[in-house]
This record gives C-alpha cells, structure tokens and sequence, in this order.
C-alpha cells in the first residue's frame, strides 16, 4: 500500500515534470477559496474605506469568484500588516495586503528590514487617491490664521505613531521652519484624534488634502461646519485648488532641507500599495495583477469609487511604478536618510 501510494506519486511528479499534468489554473485554485484583504489601517479610517470600496470592485474582477473578507491590522504606521504579510501570512496567493504608503521607505529608514523590505513581498499595485499632498489642519478657534504664527504660537498637534507622516512633516516643520508645534503621537487611529480635537485635547492634525473636498471624511465634515480648516500643504508647489494655502517646498529655502522633505513628499505620493508575499506563485500572481488593473482601468469603476470617496482622483499605479519608487527610495543620499532618521528613528 506504501509502495503503491509512492509510486502514484513519483509517476504524477514525472508527468508534472514533462508538462503532461495540467497545471491548476488561478481560476480553479480561487474557486471556492475565501481570500482575506488585510488592511494596515483602523477600521473606519479613510484608508479602510478606501480598501473596503475597492476589494468590492476587485471581487468583480477577480478569477474564480471566491469570497473576500477585510481584516484591520494597524499599527506601527502600516509596518504590523507588512511585516506579517511578508512573514506569517498565508502564501499561496489567499492572503492580500492593503498597506501604507509609508512601508515603501519607513524599513530603510528606521532600520527594520529585517522586520519587513519592500523588495521582499510581490507588489500588485497602488491606489493613489487624492491624499497627497498632506495638509495641515486647525481648529478654527484656535487662534491661528497664517502659518507665520505657528513661528511664535503654541499649537497643540495629534498624531499617531513615531513614524507616521503625521507626525514626522510637523516634526520637520518644528526643526527647519522654526514652527511651535507640541506634537502629542500615540493615537491609536484618525478615529481617536477626531475625538481629541472635538474633545479640546489638540488643536490641529495632519493627514491627506482629500479632507478639503471630502464631505464624509471627519476633517471634510469638521471644515463643514467650520470647526476646522487647512493651514498649510506638504507639497513641493502650490496646488492650483487652493492657491491661497502655502506648501512647503515654498517655505524651506536651504537646498538640504528642501531634498530631506522632497523625500518625505515623494513618499506620501506612493498612495496605498497592495503586495501579497513573495511565494504565492507567478501565475496567482499575474491574475492578481490583471484583475486589479481591470478595476481600475473600467471607467465606471473609477466613478463609482471617486463618489462613494467623494475624491476626484482615483489612480492606478502598477507593480513596476512601484518597484521604480522603491528603488529611487534605496538610492537617496546617505546625508539625506540620516536627516529623515532624526525625524523618524527615537
């Protein structure tokens, strides 16, 4: 009987060997299966929005029709979800990461590559939505009304992890600007800084522009009704919607500095890339890919998203776009890195 089953099997590796066994296809193998989207953000939060719209468009899409659940992972910026996705997520293609834009660079940044390298997952593609450039927001009672006063005025600023971009820019700011913001990270989500600023606990936040616009956003919703409004863009040149907003790329004038934040910047355009784990096999791989440009490509897709985001911009941005960021990303200047390791590293 031992023999027997051996047998069989040595003969079907021979056959799999000489191409005379079909391989299993991507639509047979998703068939049936439930695939987990594993999204590093809180649930809620606009970048879970995001993912829960688009995996309901991608499911139309995608090969062998099976059933797809969403799974909230935050933490350390986006890194928790990378860092199981390259590492203890399922491998065989059932298991798909919706990260942050910040995982591209955050590894190189702050040392923990061994925790997750973006050269280590297979990059579907990204979503970049209208988040980019980052404002900063205020209070209307705050008693700011330019950003010179930041200079000399004490603003109480919520962020949520170290390494999250809404804390590093105002860090930044706080550095080369000579800005006076007190920065208090540690919020666990938007969610829980929403409820500082109605709270009275901080005066301002940081996160995309796409609030400006974005009436069901809670910054859009609290510039609405005109408790918030934007000071100020992460950008390196003024944005023609908002003319009047300065950006930052105005304001810092030494050349260092300007390459220091063009790298933050570049970074936060990166939207919100999609990877499943380097062993899920090429051709799972390349249905993943054809699906999610499929997606994106359908033009009523796109509008169905922009009106359920209430965002303008909904735009793709493919593997190799991707693998080209990471490398620009490892080629930075040695100064440039050590300046954004200041800001990033504690």
């Amino acid at each position: 009987m031992t023999f027997s089953k051996l047998g069989t099997s040595v003969v079907f590796a021979l056959l799999a060997s000489t191409g005379l066994v079909r391989a299993e296809t991507a639509e047979e193998f998703y068939t049936g299966k439930v695939v987990t989207l594993v999204v590093a953000a809180e649930a809620g939060g606009f970048a879970d929005t995001i993912a829960r719209t688009f995996v309901t468009e991608l499911a139309k899409n995608f090969p062998g029709n099976p059933e797809f659940v969403v799974v909230n992972k935050p933490g350390a910026g986006g890194l928790v979800a990378a860092a199981q996705l390259q590492n203890t997520e399922a491998k065989d293609g059932t298991t798909i990461g919706f990260l942050l834009g910040n995982v591209l660079t955050t590894p190189l940044v702050t040392g923990k590559e061994d925790q997750f390298d973006p050269h280590k997952v297979q990059w579907i593609g990204s979503i970049e939505n209208g988040d980019y450039p980052y404002a900063l927001y205020v209070k209307t009672d705050a008693g700011i009304d330019s950003f010179d006063q930041l200079l000399s005025q004490k603003l109480v600023l919520g962020a949520t992890s170290f390494t999250n971009y809404n804390r590093v820019f105002p860090a930044l700011m706080n550095q080369d600007l000579g800005t006076q913001i007190d920065i208090v990270a540690g919020y666990k989500g938007s969610g829980e800084v929403y409820l500082a600023l109605e709270r009275g606990e901080v005066q301002a936040w940081m996160e995309g522009s796409h609030a400006i616009v974005n009436p069901t956003n809670k910054a859009g919703q609290m510039i609405a009704d005109g408790t918030l409004k934007p000071l100020a863009l992460m950008a390196t040149e003024t944005d023609p919607r908002w003319p009047d907003l300065p950006v930052l790329g105005d304001l810092l004038t030494d050349p260092a500095q300007k390459s220091v934040a063009e790298f933050l910047m570049s970074s936060s355009a990166a939207g919100r890339p999609i990877a499943v784990p380097a062993e899920v096999p090429a051709d799972r791989v390349d249905a993943i890919r054809a699906a999610f440009a499929a997606t994106l490509d359908n033009p009523d897709t796109v509008a169905a998203m922009q009106e359920i985001l209430h965002t303008p911009v909904v735009v793709k941005i493919d593997h190799v776009e991707i693998a080209g960021m990471i490398d620009g990303f490892y080629s930075a200047k040695p100064e440039v890195l050590e300046t954004v390791r200041s800001f990033m590293v504690q």
